[in-house]
């Protein structure tokens, strides 16, 4: 079973964002996922603005959102997996230091997901490939890692799926086998 919930949604999209999951779950074997259980939505604060494209934008830090899941996770007391969808920007912001200096990076993120919580970030992302970065994200939850090759739906690269470049629409054989191994009977 997995727990969802929604952030600043709006009532038409919560339903059209739980039915993506389903449709994610799709690609999973028999016995990984039960369900989602959808929790409701959450209205939070934006913390910074953005723009993209010469468009303005709340968006949300990614470090502080994790934050806000886990404690989220603790108010629903969720025992189960809890995967925050929306579809405002995740910024991730860090430092790298480049032969004599330090720069400031920030990368928009689609998704994150561990065993106990996720987020999937579905800002200008069509339904199809938020099916599946909702996927990937959820094979990240089952132990699944990144091909550098573009497999299936575990390519690292997974954006560039709109120019069909993975082999298989779905895990590959290997990625099966391994989430088969992990059903519980």
């Amino acid at each position: 079973m997995l727990d969802t919930f929604t952030i600043n949604e709006e009532p038409k999209n919560k339903e059209d964002l739980v039915e993506i999951i389903w449709q994610a779950l799709k690609y999973f074997p028999k016995g990984i996922w039960e369900g989602v259980e959808y929790l409701g939505n959450v209205n939070i604060k934006h913390d910074l603005k953005v723009e993209i494209n010469k468009r303005p934008y709340g968006a949300f830090l990614f470090q502080d959102l994790i934050k806000m899941i886990r404690e989220t996770k603790k108010t629903f007391k969720s025992d189960k997996l809890l995967l925050a969808v929306t579809h405002d920007p995740v910024i991730a912001i860090y430092y790298q230091f480049e032969v004599t200096r330090l720069i400031k990076i920030s990368n928009l993120v689609r998704d994150f997901v561990s065993k106990e919580l996720g987020i999937v970030s579905f800002f200008e992302i069509e339904d199809e490939v938020g099916i599946e970065i909702t996927a990937h994200g959820l094979g990240h939850s089952e132990g699944l890692i990144h091909h550098t090759q573009p497999i299936d739906l575990m390519y690292e690269d997974l954006l560039r799926r709109n120019l069909k470049l993975t082999k298989k629409d779905g895990f590959c054989d290997t990625c099966q086998q391994k989430l088969k191994n992990r059903i519980v009977i």
